[in-house]
């Protein structure tokens, strides 16, 4: 891999530099915010609440996802890393490649937002409390995907999958096997992750490539199911 070997100590370096000497902010007043010391939601629930409704149809009602339509949960999701993907899908950074069926379908309703309405539905999701992540996807050594999850995927997603809000990843607990193994399939494949604007989404997809085979994709997956059980 073309930068793996210090990958880890520069993602230690990045998050002390952020994270030392600073205090978390407090919602402003009017604003909802269901844990301030992990989201920076910072708009207006109320608001967000009827923009919202539009979402409901494929997240649904409390954010929770749909698998039928695709929609993964959100409810759980940190306040930074919805605001980075809706802004992506907004400015066609994601969800504009040929063969990713569902991220077009989320494309157009993304570009009905702007920053101050992304902000309020932002604040409005994290007030809901969304449901149990259950597990859908069978087999894999759960063993051998911490493993590798240790070796690869921590030094950016952190200890238990929880994300790393100065590296930009997503907390990976918060999201449904089904969808966490599209989206590597979607960035192994080149579908994700390839825009020339999309930092972050260019450093995941040069290290989805480098996944050997689909059998660590279920030993990944079975490693991030077995977090939900603890």
């Amino acid at each position: 891999m073309k930068s793996l070997r210090n990958l880890p100590i520069f993602a230690i370096i990045i998050t002390l530099a952020v994270g030392c000497g600073s205090e978390p902010q407090k919602p402003a007043p009017g604003t909802t915010s269901k844990d301030s010391e992990t989201s920076d939601a910072t708009g207006n629930a109320q608001k967000g609440k009827s923009l919202y409704l539009t979402c409901a149809t494929c997240h649904g009602q409390n954010a929770e996802g749909m698998k039928a339509l695709g929609a993964p949960a959100l409810a759980d999701q940190e306040a930074y890393y919805l605001r980075q993907q809706l802004n992506n899908f907004r400015t066609e950074k994601r969800g504009a490649h040929a063969k990713d069926t569902y991220g077009a379908q989320m494309a157009p309703f993304s570009k009905t937002l702007n920053s101050e309405s992304i902000e309020d539905v932002i604040a409005y999701i994290k007030t809901l409390s969304g449901a149990k992540i259950e597990k859908t996807i069978e087999g894999g050594d759960a063993a051998k995907g911490e493993a590798y999850y240790n070796m690869i995927c921590g030094a950016c997603h952190g200890p238990g999958a929880k994300g790393i809000e100065s590296l930009n990843s997503p907390k990976l607990t918060g999201l449904q096997d089904w969808y966490i193994e599209r989206q590597l399939h979607n960035f192994k494949d080149s579908i994700r992750g390839v825009h020339p604007e999309d930092k972050f989404g260019a450093q995941m997809q040069q290290i989805a490539v480098d996944i050997p085979d689909d059998g660590t994709i279920s030993d990944l997956i079975a490693y991030l199911n077995s977090l939900h059980a603890e």
